[in-house]
């Protein structure tokens, strides 16, 4: 009996298959790809896995591109399956309890037990890569994989620069390939707005998606199973949007605007926000999460130098004591709680949040999740002070997923090679060279998982395909890293080879 165990043969790699006795599956053009009911009132879940197989395509579309399962996915029952055939059957899965759980059993024919259609679809992801590596052949045995964080995702920043729909649809069918499962929109910028508005349409730049497009992305999300998320910034980086109400800018002490910032004090400025906010919470209403930004509002060192603010949170807010970070957060809270209040999670950035310094009395709401990226100002909060507050985290590691285009603000475009070799999921933004921030495994539950980010800080600094050519590795090894939580190859060279053999095309 050959047993492997952390076997490699698909990207991401798989947590173990045990190959049990000798031989091997191979379907035919004439083999069945059956979707079995477990349960009878099952019924619902199984016909949106055939919805899902049909209208993604692309992975029957592939086998077809094999030879195999000429016939289009049905509904059928577990003793209708005959030898090449592949049945998937919808339910709990044995001795594993992430949603994304998945296994495969190969026999005479392949029986793939799946949580969900989205497990399913990366069960149905590894059979056709281990076909593509194995030479049209899978051996007998079986698999059991799932990944070690759930949330495995790309953000895209489309406000300052315009990618076409057909790009997003594209990264959208590539993630998928990947096993990736989260796309963060991030349209709303200083230097541009690219999605329809028809309540504000004079915050959109020239060039834009327009509702229509949008829902067809929404869509094709869906088909994939990747959960997409809108990021709308505030109360920074509203320079665009707010280019033709400067009265609606934050200024200073000095009476010079702060570059995008949203003026939080003046109630028409916010109702102008939350108005924008809550035209695209109708649109994404799907959507189980909203990003509302945070970041960068002003110099968070510098508060001191919008005094309205400290007697804003006094006087109009009614905090005894309050100061200039009191009405900053205060109005996080406001906008998660009108987001919360039509059933979305509210997310935000961690580099003004909880720094060391100035007193603050009003807390973050606990159900923010935080995107943490940065930890260049030493004052920022370390990551653990934002779980021993209550709240969950996504990885952002800037020092390893920013690919900001241009190479702006120090940056240099992450590589493929540094992401296998170096980093894994509890690897977070170090405080300085030798003060890393590290979680091993098991990580903690509060850890959602990890992100890739592109902004377009230099738009013209690349186009749209140069863009895309350089996610492919960064990305390959993102999803490796963040599947199966370890380094299983003995250098960058090796892993690629592997992706090669799983398919991988580019």
């Amino acid at each position: 009996m050959d047993t492997q165990i952390h076997a490699s043969g698909t990207v991401p790699g798989m947590r173990r298959y045990l190959k049990t006795e000798e031989g091997g599956w191979r379907p035919d053009a004439s083999s069945s790809l059956l979707v079995a009911l477990r349960e009878p009132d099952e019924a619902d879940g199984a016909s949106r896995l055939l919805d899902t197989l049909e209208a993604a395509g692309t992975v029957q579309e592939a086998f077809a591109e094999r030879g195999a399962f000429a016939a289009p996915a049905r509904l059928g029952v577990a003793r209708e399956a005959a030898a090449g055939d592949l049945l998937i059957e919808l339910g709990s899965v044995p001795n594993m309890s992430h949603p994304e759980a998945y296994r495969i059993e190969v026999g005479d024919y392949v029986r793939l037990i799946a949580a969900d259609a989205r497990a399913a679809l990366h069960g149905l992801r590894t059979i056709l890569q281990l076909l593509s590596s194995g030479g049209g052949e899978l051996a007998h045995g079986v698999i059991e994989d799932e990944p070690v964080v759930g949330e495995r995702a790309l953000h895209l920043d489309i406000g300052r620069k315009f990618y076409p729909q057909e790009w997003i649809l594209a990264r959208i069918r590539e993630m998928s390939e990947l096993k990736l499962n989260t796309l963060q929109l991030h349209f709303s910028e200083n230097e541009g707005f690219t999605f329809e508005s028809e309540r504000h349409p004079g915050v959109m730049s020239e060039q834009y998606l327009t509702k229509a497009q949008i829902r067809e992305i929404i869509e094709e999300a869906r088909r994939h199973r990747i959960t997409l998320i809108p990021s709308l910034d505030s109360p920074g980086h509203l320079g665009w949007a707010l280019r033709g109400r400067p009265d609606w800018l934050l200024r200073g002490a000095n009476g010079e605007p702060a570059a995008g910032a949203l003026d939080i004090t003046n109630p028409e400025a916010v109702a102008f926000v939350l108005d924008l906010i809550d035209e695209y919470a109708e649109l994404f209403e799907g959507s189980p999460y909203f990003h509302i930004g945070g970041d960068e509002f002003i110099d968070f060192g510098q508060f001191a130098a919008y005094p309205q603010l400290g007697a804003y949170a006094r006087e109009t807010l009614g905090i005894e004591g309050g100061t200039e970070v009191d009405a900053y957060v205060a109005y996080l809270n406001a906008v998660a709680e009108a987001l919360e209040g039509r059933g979305f999670t509210v997310r935000a950035w961690n580099d003004g949040l909880y720094r060391e310094g100035p007193e603050q009395k009003v807390e973050l709401k606990t159900s923010v999740q935080i995107a943490y990226w940065t930890k260049w100002d030493r004052k920022m909060a370390p990551a653990q002070t934002f779980l021993d507050k209550g709240h969950k985290l996504i990885n952002f590691n800037d020092a390893y997923f920013y690919y900001v285009l241009g190479e702006h603000a120090g940056y240099k475009y992450p590589t493929g090679e540094k992401i296998h070799d170096d980093w894994h999921p509890g690897l977070l933004p170090r405080i300085s060279e030798e003060e890393p921030q590290e979680w091993q495994v098991p990580y903690p539950e509060e850890l959602l998982g990890c992100s890739f980010s592109v902004w377009c800080d230099k738009p013209q600094a690349q186009n749209v395909e140069e863009v895309a050519a350089g996610l492919k590795g960064p990305l390959r090894a993102m999803a490796e890293k963040a599947w199966t939580g370890e380094r299983r190859y003995a250098d960058y060279a090796a892993f690629v080879q592997a992706c090669e053999a799983a398919g991988l095309k580019g």
